[in-house]
């Protein structure tokens, strides 16, 4: 423990004993502090805040992914879109009881057809981060990340898409895949989803599926469940389109391996429209699926008969997937404020006075508490104001020391976690005032050890516990953004921020 530590924890120590109500701590107390040789004052610091927007930023390897619409003053309607890889469970698949090459040898054709194909995408949960998470018919389960009306009624529309998504760049290196990436959009095939397909709503019910019916028993099997899902979004697709796509490519080198087959099918786009109401929501891309179901011809062993059986077949869509955004009627005009939106949106860059960390150990301040502020613009109307803010290094994406060092960085829930270094917004009487970020071991760093003086990037908060970073656009140049701004898009007005330090001098 340095010294400048060993002090704070003095001083921390004594001020607990001067609290006490006791008569002879009281005496004790008096006795040290009569004419204390310390004194406490607040400093506030220079600080530069330029506000930086977007152009693209980048959307794969994302925990989450939004679809939908959401619109908020001044930021406009954000759209976004999902583009994902369509992966293969196990290389040479067969369907039914036997091989195709056994189908073909023994001249005895399964006839697989595909009765029913849908898409499933479930919602973020509290359940969602476990491996091991099981539902319950008929429950209603708390949905996260839900942004707008989740009465809305909207139509989900699903094309087969001919971009390959692949994982290395032309630079050998891990490919970046950006929001608005134009060769996706101009490499969509037709629609996939089911003729019948009608409006969407979104459900908090876990989604049950059954098992098949098997016509030679007395009893009805199909009211049995097979098992129950997340909820999410289920989404009738084109049963003939996989039949073709698909079951009739067994046996043959499009299904050979998993890498051919993502060469042959190469993803989906999913969009939405016609909404009711404005609604996004974030959704869980890694436990996604196309689900199949269907009959084959099964041989009584022994006999000429048969009997037609059901199977079911998962494609997962856990691979690559890319969000694409799109933003329309921003009006973000004022200069003399600062505006954070998540998705495609803005974050603000910070620059400290480095005269003023100069100050700062030159007069031997012992700072006890350093903590940016910043003031809300409430001329806005928010239909949600933020929650949280996040801070990092705006060079690296890396975040800071208070964000190790916050006591409450072990809470397993995001809502509850680094309270002290990332701050909930403050309300009165409901309406959001300010944010409090504490960056002390920051500002103790540059003072004490002479860390360098970073420029510090501010975006909106989702998920506080998600410290990744990935790479943006703008007008001046490219840099580094918080994923955790992509899986929201809501937005806040700032019209002041300031840093208040305050700090203990020897007399």
């Amino acid at each position: 423990m340095n010294n400048t530590y060993k002090l704070l924890f003095f001083l921390t120590v004594l001020t607990l004993f001067s609290a006490c109500s006791s008569d002879d701590f009281n005496e004790i107390d008096g006795a040290l502090l009569k004419n204390p040789n310390y004194e406490t004052n607040v400093f506030t610091v220079t600080i530069s805040v330029n506000q930086v927007k977007q152009t693209a930023v980048q959307t794969n390897g994302l925990g989450g992914y939004l679809l939908g619409q959401y619109t908020q003053a001044p930021f406009g309607t954000k759209s976004a879109t999902i583009v994902a890889q369509v992966g293969l469970p196990a290389a040479n698949p067969s369907f039914g009881s036997k091989t195709q090459a056994l189908e073909i040898s023994e001249n005895k054709p399964e006839n697989e057809k595909v009765i029913n194909a849908y898409l499933y995408i479930p919602f973020f949960n509290p359940n969602s981060s476990s491996n091991n998470a099981t539902y319950s018919q008929n429950v209603e389960y708390q949905l996260d990340s839900i942004y707008g009306d989740k009465s809305a009624s909207f139509r989900v529309e699903v094309k087969e898409t001919n971009y390959f998504l692949s994982d290395i760049g032309t630079d050998l290196k891990s490919k970046v895949y950006y929001s608005n990436n134009t060769d996706i959009l101009t490499n969509l095939g037709s629609s996939i989803v089911s003729t019948t397909t009608s409006a969407t709503t979104i459900s908090n019910k876990a989604i049950a599926r059954f098992q098949f019916d098997d016509p030679q028993t007395t009893a009805d099997e199909s009211k049995t469940v097979h098992d129950v899902l997340a909820p999410g979004l289920r989404i009738p697709l084109s049963t003939s389109f996989f039949q073709s796509k698909i079951l009739d490519k067994e046996g043959s080198s499009e299904l050979a391996s998993v890498t051919d087959f993502k060469k042959y099918f190469k993803g989906i786009q999913i969009s939405a429209s016609n909404f009711s109401k404005d609604v996004m929501m974030l959704l869980n891309m890694a436990n996604a699926k196309i689900q199949l179901e269907y009959s084959y011809t099964a041989y009584v062993s022994g006999s000429t008969a048969t009997k037609t059986q059901y199977s079911r077949y998962d494609l997962p869509l856990n691979g690559i997937a890319v969000n694409l955004f799109n933003n329309a009627g921003e009006s973000l005009t004022d200069t003399s404020k600062t505006y954070l939106s998540g998705a495609l949106g803005q974050t603000a860059s910070i620059t400290i006075s480095d005269t003023d960390i100069a100050r700062i150990k030159s007069e031997k301040w012992l700072v006890t508490d350093a903590s940016l502020f910043f003031y809300i613009d409430e001329s806005v109307t928010y239909s949600k104001t933020p929650e949280r803010l996040y801070i990092y290094n705006a060079q690296t994406g890396a975040v800071l020391a208070d964000y190790q060092y916050d006591p409450t960085a072990n809470n397993t829930t995001s809502a509850y976690s680094h309270l002290v270094h990332l701050g909930k917004l403050q309300k009165e009487n409901g309406v959001g005032k300010y944010y409090q970020l504490r960056i002390t071991n920051h500002i103790l760093n540059m003072v004490t050890n002479n860390g360098a003086n970073v420029p510090l990037a501010i975006a909106i908060g989702s998920n506080i516990k998600q410290t990744t970073a990935g790479s943006y656009k703008s007008a001046s140049g490219e840099g580094k953004i918080a994923n955790t701004a992509l899986a929201t898009p809501l937005g806040v007005v700032i019209k002041d921020v300031k840093l208040i330090v305050n700090y203990t001098k020897v007399k």
